[in-house]
Parts: structure tokens; C-alpha cells; sequence
């Protein structure tokens, strides 16, 4: 199940519907004002932001029709908004007021996160924005949402549109490998494009050479390696990273304190990560790295659980 953020719209009618002066009372169009209330789900508080309770910066990308029922828009154009912070629904405000055109002429709009920055880049005239991929920071954009006048759009849900990848570290015989330091993912596609007016949303890969990096797993401090018998239960997870999704694996680079064979030398070990079908778009899943007598590192693909915030994870230390 994709995991999202229900926004409810409220349309509010700027003025009373107005009747012509040549005594026909039927109604006429009236210009109404945009106003939205928004709801953050228990499962993206802490990714999205530095808390719900917070004041939040979304973007909506806007395009207008040119004639009424003519099908044919013109330029897009951005709109900022902040949402209150606070518990439950809370007010979306644009920080330019949003208008449904008088004449009847139908808005695109089509919301995303995050709103700006140095990993955010929109390019209004081709109709995208492109996004670096940190390990951190979630990208997410709703639907395409269509409305005027007459028949404004109510709501919106804001998705995931990266994968999360969760990683449990343990061993039989740990004092061997002593501490992990750090953990990279190597070739990660960091630049990423979200086209407006497409659905569902997605990110397509635009990395250059120069964009496939090295990503860290974010707020992982140094720890021991617990060591787990087999019939004992697998320790929470120790990291969480953020990554566009891969149709087929993603390699580690696991720094440890020992070298598996009981040595106190920092050691860098590599090893593949993968799912059978690839990692999945708004999905979390679960990976556990043994490390073994044999010095080596072997993987296994526990299975997909619930999407985890970084604020939520107790870091064993």
C-alpha cells in the first residue's frame, strides 16, 4: 500500500452567484478562491519535514487553460504553500492566493515536496522539476488534480515516490568484527525528474556521469555489532536510507572496526543488496547483513514492512 498524505480542499466562493443585468437568473460563473486543509499521516511526520508540528513548504505547479473547453493550456508556473503545523488537519495557505478563472476555464495543478532548496530545481517552461537524492529528504507529488470553476477538485494524496530501504545488522560471532562505522551505497542515480500532468507520478532517472554518487546512510552512529543466536530475533533495524528505485540491486560498503577475524584493523567490506522484481516505488523494505565466521557478509531480503520515519528509530548504541 502506498503511503500518502490526504490533503482535503475546501472551496470557498469569493463573492454570491451573480445574476445578469438582462434578467435572465441564471446563474453565472464567479471567480472562488483555493483553500486547503491538510492531514499528515502517523507514517510521514518525520521524513517530510523537521516535524509535524512545524510549519510545512509544499509546491503545486499551476497551468490554466487559454479558452474555456478548448483542452489547450498555457505556461506552468509555481505556487508556494505552507501548511500550519499542528495535530490533524491543519491550513494549506499559498503564499500568493489561487484563483479558479472566472470565465470557467479549468487548472491543472500538481503538488510536491520538497519545495525548494539546493536539491530542488523546477524548470517552469518544459513543465518538471528534478530533485538530488541525499539518502535523506523524501520526494513525493500527488495526482493531477483538474477543477474550475463549476467543478473545483476536492482532494489530493501526496505519495511516495522513492524507495526506503531498511538495514539490520548482527552476527554469530561478533567480536570479530567489532563496530560498523559507516555504511555507503555506491552508483546511486542522485538526479531525478518529475514530469507535471504525468499519472500516477514518478521520478525518472536524468543523472549525468557526475550524478552517480556515493550516498551515506543518514544519522547512523558508530555500533556494536550485536551478536544474535539463530532461534533469537533480529535486532531493530540500525539504518535507514532513502534511494530512487533500482531495478535490480544497490552495492554496500560496510567500514567495521575489525576484520572479521578478530583483528583490530578497519576493514571495508562490499556486498550486494537486492529484491527479487527490484525495489519498489513507496515501499520499505527490510534487509539483514550477517556477518559470519567466514569473514564474509551475506544478505537476505527479510520482506516489506511498514514505511519508517528516521525520528522514530531508536538507534542501537
Amino acid at each position: 500500500m502506498k503511503k500518502r498524505i490526504v490533503i482535503t480542499a475546501f472551496v470557498c466562493l469569493s463573492g454570491g452567484m451573480a445574476c445578469s443585468d438582462g434578467g435572465n437568473n441564471g446563474l453565472q460563473p464567479v471567480e472562488t478562491t483555493v483553500r486547503l486543509e491538510g492531514s499528515i499521516g502517523l507514517s510521514s511526520r518525520a521524513v517530510i519535514g523537521s516535524g509535524y508540528a512545524d510549519a510545512l513548504a509544499v509546491c503545486f505547479a499551476r497551468q490554466d487553460e487559454t479558452v474555456p473547453q478548448s483542452g489547450t493550456y498555457g505556461a506552468w508556473h509555481v505556487c508556494k504553500a505552507v501548511r500550519n503545523g499542528g495535530d490533524g488537519r491543519q491550513p494549506i495557505l499559498f503564499t500568493v492566493p489561487q484563483f479558479y478563472p472566472v470565465d470557467g476555464r479549468t487548472i491543472r495543478m500538481q503538488g510536491y515536496f520538497p519545495m525548494e532548496g539546493e536539491t530542488v530545481e523546477a524548470d517552469t517552461a518544459a513543465g518538471m522539476v528534478q530533485f538530488t537524492v541525499d539518502g535523506t529528504t523524501d520526494i513525493m507529488a500527488t495526482d493531477f488534480l483538474n477543477g474550475n470553476a463549476y467543478t473545483p477538485f476536492n482532494t489530493c494524496i501526496f505519495y511516495h515516490l522513492l524507495t526506503q530501504i531498511q538495514l539490520v545488522c548482527y552476527s554469530r560471532d561478533a567480536d570479530k568484527w567489532g563496530s560498523v562505522t559507516q555504511i555507503d551505497v555506491e552508483n546511486v542515480h542522485t538526479r531525478q525528474q518529475l514530469t507535471f500532468s504525468v499519472v500516477p507520478p514518478f521520478l525518472t532517472d536524468v543523472s549525468s556521469a557526475t550524478d552517480i554518487k556515493i550516498v551515506s546512510v543518514p544519522d547512523m552512529p558508530v555500533f556494536p555489532i550485536p551478536e544474535i543466536e539463530e532461534e533469537e530475533e533480529l535486532p531493530d533495524p540500525q539504518g535507514i536510507v532513502l534511494l530512487p528505485v533500482s531495478g535490480g540491486s544497490y552495492r554496500l560498503q560496510i567500514v567495521t572496526t575489525k576484520d572479521g577475524r578478530g583483528n583490530e584493523t578497519e576493514t571495508t567490506s562490499e556486498v550486494a543488496i537486492g529484491v527479487e522484481g527490484g525495489f519498489l516505488t513507496g515501499k520499505s523494505h527490510v534487509i539483514s547483513l550477517l556477518f559470519t565466521e567466514e569473514s564474509q557478509i551475506k544478505t537476505t531480503f527479510v520482506g516489506v514492512a511498514a514505511w519508517t520515519e528516521h525520528d522514530e528509530v531508536d538507534i542501537p548504541i
